[in-house]
Parts: structure tokens; C-alpha cells; sequence
């Protein structure tokens, strides 16, 4: 009885609330689902490793250009003030980069 985590889930999503999210909590226990389960994704992004993430993303992206061009894009690094600062871990959240991590990590 496995069900698709993206239809069920309720967080910052448009048109959704915590009462429709208990109401799908009660429907899942009648249909004899034992578990519920509260994530907080909080730093979520902020902790990404980019190694096990290009990993995960060759395999199902053929095109090295492509896994080239994101490894880079998760590198660039931002600038604080005036100054540089590299990117070693960490994805922008909401950026270029959610849709595909979240297409392809699903």
C-alpha cells in the first residue's frame, strides 16, 4: 500500500491546509494505514552534498554536459557584501535547480 508522497504532502503547498491534512491522516487510518508522517525539511537544501547528489543525478541524466553544467551551477558560490564566498555543500532552494532535483530524486 504504497502511496505517492507528493499528492499527500501538505507543507507550503498552494491550496492546502493542516485541517485537510488531518482529514487525509483519517481517511489513510480507515483505508488501514498504521503510520503517519511530520517532516520538517528545515536546512534541508542548506545541507544538500553536491557528490552523492551528481551521483544520483547521472544516473538518470545521460548527457554529461548537462551534469556538467549543474555540478558548476552548485559550485558558483554567492557574494556576501563584497566578497566571494564558495559553495562547497548546499543547493539555492527554490532556485534553477529544485525542479530538477526534485524530477529526477523522486
Amino acid at each position: 500500500m504504497k502511496k505517492n508522497l507528493a499528492n499527500n504532502s501538505s507543507g507550503f503547498r498552494p491550496y492546502r491546509s493542516a485541517h485537510q491534512a488531518l482529514r487525509r491522516a483519517q481517511v489513510n487510518i480507515s483505508d488501514g494505514y498504521k503510520y503517519a508522517i511530520d517532516l520538517d525539511l528545515e536546512q534541508f537544501f542548506d545541507t544538500v552534498n553536491h557528490s552523492p547528489l551528481i551521483e544520483l543525478l547521472g544516473r538518470r541524466i545521460e548527457d554529461g554536459r548537462v551534469i556538467s553544467l549543474i555540478h558548476k551551477y552548485l559550485r558558483s558560490g554567492v557574494l556576501v557584501g563584497e566578497k566571494y564566498q564558495p559553495n562547497v555543500q548546499g543547493a539555492f532552494q527554490g532556485g534553477l535547480l529544485s525542479p530538477i532535483i526534485k524530477q529526477y530524486l523522486t
